[in-house]
């Protein structure tokens, strides 16, 4: 994955450019520049502990979600550090939704199994994020519409195309009939055995894990998310606690938008709710957070030759 970051480098300077001019253009267009202040303050800092704090949660989903499928005692080192590679390339493509390749690759090197099998894995993760996000992002998104209409538009859409998605992976696994699975067969032999390969792993952790585990799934998710939504707190004061909650779920639905690191549509989302300077300060410590950290263990992944 590291050795991958360093083939792309313009494309990811060119996103983290990008990200960065659309967060001071917005600054200075609506007088929230005093939200960098924020940053360099005790404010900045507790609100990135506690942004740790969901990275951390969100390690100990993934930990759970190996052992309960492969019994497999993934360390919760290994856990954190595939989240944030995860993380950090999300946030160096075109929209929050990415990390997957590397979660996976960084999987195989531990486990050493197939890759197709533990994209499945990690996609299957992910559908959690998809759905619980955007579900809860569009239940508050009727309360402050119109502003909030292209919420309500984008999450409706994640939600309909990934519970879609999820059926057809899980239908079509195996060596389906389907016509369409056919014809891919025919013409692109090499891409439908590791789509097989693929679809069967999905479709075999999705029967795995059981009701207990979907449950502990949802609550992880909802936890480590909400989390991440408290560290607005901080930065906002006492009278955005709940507002910064949701104006953060409002961020991660806007963000599913393929812009370049969820750059303009990742502003709107917390606008809704939160004043320019908060928008500021938070959009710049998320993204920017993640970016670090993600940077420094793909670093020292490479010195370490696991690249």
């Amino acid at each position: 994955m590291p050795s991958t970051l360093a083939a792309n480098w313009r494309k990811i300077i060119a996103t983290l450019l990008m990200v960065t001019l659309v967060i001071l253009a917005y600054s200075i267009l609506t007088a929230g520049y005093e939200g960098f202040k924020d940053l360099v303050s005790w404010k900045g800092l507790a609100s990135f502990t506690v942004l740790m704090a969901g990275w951390f949660i969100s390690a100990v989903r993934l930990k759970y979600l190996v052992g309960k499928i492969y019994g497999y005692r993934l360390s919760l080192k290994a856990s954190l550090k595939a989240r944030l590679l995860g993380g950090l390339v999300a946030n160096i493509t075109p929209s929050a939704i990415g990390g997957e390749p590397a979660r996976a690759a960084f999987l195989r090197k531990i486990m050493g199994k197939d890759i197709e099998e533990l994209y499945a894995l990690a996609l299957y993760e992910v559908y959690y994020d998809v759905i619980l996000v955007n579900t809860v992002a569009l239940i508050p998104a009727l309360l402050y519409i119109p502003v909030s209409i292209p919420v309500v538009l984008v999450a409706s859409f994640m939600v309909t195309s990934w519970l879609s998605m999820s059926y057809f992976i899980k239908r079509n696994s195996g060596r389906s009939n389907n016509s369409l699975l056919l014809k891919i067969s025919a013409r692109l032999p090499a891409f439908y055995e590791r789509f097989v390969k693929f679809s069967n792993g999905y479709r075999e952790i999705s029967s795995k894990i059981g009701f207990t585990g979907v449950l502990v799934l949802v609550a992880l998710t909802i936890v480590y998310n909400t989390t991440w939504g408290l560290a607005i707190f901080f930065l906002a004061g006492g009278n955005y606690l709940l507002e910064g909650v949701i104006a953060y779920y409002f961020m991660m639905s806007m963000g599913s938008i393929p812009t370049p690191g969820g750059s303009i549509s990742s502003e709107y989302g917390l606008s809704i709710i939160l004043p320019p300077s908060i928008v500021v300060s938070y959009r710049t410590l998320f993204y920017y957070s993640t970016i670090l950290i993600g940077f420094v263990v793909a670093a020292r992944e490479l010195a370490q030759g696991n690249g």
